[in-house]
């Protein structure tokens, strides 16, 4: 009996003591269908072309040289299958930003908050090789995003390029 009272209490002492219980986990939630998931940094692309669907397409560069994955003054964005090069565009003010779809599928490439008349979203459809430019003669810092999931930042400005 002095056993079990004993027992019992040791059991009750460690039920009440600071120790680490066991841990929890969770299993995180399924993506939904079709959602992309992005990582930076997208990969360079280090040769002068690449072949997509049996057609050879040109590779923008910054100065001859690869564009960095992650910020660039050169005013060449490109989609990837892998997401945008660079993540971060640098351009001055009147300097054209030109994204060029180097992915395998068409995309929708949306300017977020830069439409002059209303402040809303610019949205142009590029085809697998195809290129949309802009510019602007004012400030201006905006977001971008692809239906491929992808995403990226232009910020437009007194930069050195």
């Amino acid at each position: 009996m002095l056993a079990a009272a004993l027992l019992s209490l040791g059991v009750l002492l460690t039920a009440c003591s600071d120790s680490p219980q066991a841990a929890t986990t969770t299993t995180p939630a399924a993506s939904p269908a079709g959602a992309t998931t992005t990582s930076i940094p997208t990969p360079p692309i280090t040769s002068a072309t690449v072949t997509i669907n049996g057609h050879a397409y040109r590779v923008p560069t910054a100065g001859g040289k690869p564009i960095d994955p992650y910020e660039s003054t050169a005013g060449q964005i490109v989609l990837t299958d892998k997401g945008f090069l660079p993540y971060r565009s640098l351009a001055a003010l009147k300097q054209t930003v030109t994204w060029t779809n180097l992915s395998s599928k068409p995309v929708r490439l949306v300017l977020l908050h830069v439409n002059p008349r209303t402040g809303g979203n610019l949205s142009v459809t590029l085809p697998v090789g195809g290129k949309y430019t802009y510019s602007s003669s004012t400030l201006i810092n905006f977001g971008y995003q692809s239906s491929s999931g992808y995403h990226g930042l232009v910020s437009i400005g007194a930069f050195q390029t």
